[in-house]
């Protein structure tokens, strides 16, 4: 019997929280002793960016085969839905779920066998939404290099989704609360992710800043890493987000983040103990690499079902 294989495909190399957590995906897939591979359709020179197992797009494809897509993805699923194998969504991304499909009815007549999602705020949304397809909850890991180091008054935070408004409230802040002006912003852009942990380590603050996430790892990433948080849910945060474990803005309130900030800055000036860095740590430790790999394990039992033993490696 043929030995068929599970690809997770890639447009560009990884480079972003979504792609490293595919690659988490394939790695533990591997460990688990079955066939997962990249499957890049991208740039030829972006091939050699994969530190997992890889193929490039054009690989012939059996009828086991499994692919596993993005939500986001228009073109390539199109494409996909030409070949004969089998397709699993991976709708990391509950917001962007129009950019692959023009309405629900397009998405539930495509053939998925399942939908893979990191949260139950995603699952809830899409059932919500009337997507049919069986969905399956595999909440990502925050990696375990995430975790306090010697503190300083510094402010981390990850501007990528809001690049315009991050610098509107780092120079808003120094004016509303100009005897902290003096505390430095550091943007975690273009480092690994083992940098950004070393920088939120050493950070006493966290300015979160996600944006129609259907998770937000990065303020969990935070909260490990013994930063007060305060910021936004991006939607997909009130998975974890409460008043014990950090200040969660309203989107949008400048005013009220400023003075979180202010607080936080204040709290940690003091020396007392941080009452929100304990809940902040034990909510990013509900996703712990045990429970990813366990509920990777169930979702993949139930997509492969008998057929399991076709796809050992």
């Amino acid at each position: 019997m043929a030995k068929s294989s599970i690809y997770f495909t890639f447009t560009v190399p990884p480079v972003s929280g979504g792609h490293f957590v595919a690659l988490e995906h394939i790695a533990a897939l591997n460990a688990f002793g079955f066939d997962a591979k990249a499957y890049y359709v991208g740039p030829a020179d972006g091939f050699g960016k994969f530190p997992v197992p890889a193929v490039q797009a054009g690989a012939p494809l059996n009828p086991d085969d499994i692919i596993v897509v993005g939500e986001d993805h228009r073109n390539l699923l199109r494409d996909l839905a030409k070949l004969p194998c089998i397709k699993v969504l991976h709708n990391q991304a509950f917001f962007y779920t129009f950019y692959g499909f023009d309405s629900i009815a397009e998405l539930n007549a495509y053939p998925f066998h399942r939908i893979l999602v990191a949260s139950d705020y995603c699952a809830s949304r899409l059932k919500e939404l009337g997507v049919r397809h069986t969905i399956s909850r595999v909440r990502p890991a925050v990696p375990d290099y995430f975790t306090p180091g010697e503190k300083t008054l510094q402010i981390a935070f990850a501007p990528r989704k809001r690049m315009a408004e991050a610098q509107f409230l780092k120079g808003y802040f120094q004016a509303k609360a100009p005897e902290y002006a003096h505390v430095p912003w550091v943007p975690l852009i273009n480092m690994t992710r083992q940098d950004c942990a070393r920088i939120m380590g050493q950070s006493a603050v966290f300015a979160a800043l996600p944006l129609l996430e259907s998770l937000g790892l990065t303020s969990l990433e935070a909260m490990a890493a013994g930063c007060h948080v305060v910021g936004y849910t991006g939607h997909g945060g009130v998975e974890y987000a409460t008043a014990q474990n950090g200040d969660w803005i309203a989107d949008g309130d400048h005013d009220a983040f400023v003075e979180k900030l202010r607080d936080a800055c204040r709290m940690f000036e003091s020396g007392h103990p941080n009452p929100k860095l304990e809940p902040g740590q034990g909510a990013a430790g509900q996703f712990s690499r045990a429970g990813f790999e366990r509920e990777l394990a169930g979702a993949w039992k139930d997509i492969l079902g008998d057929r399991a033993p076709l796809y050992r490696g």
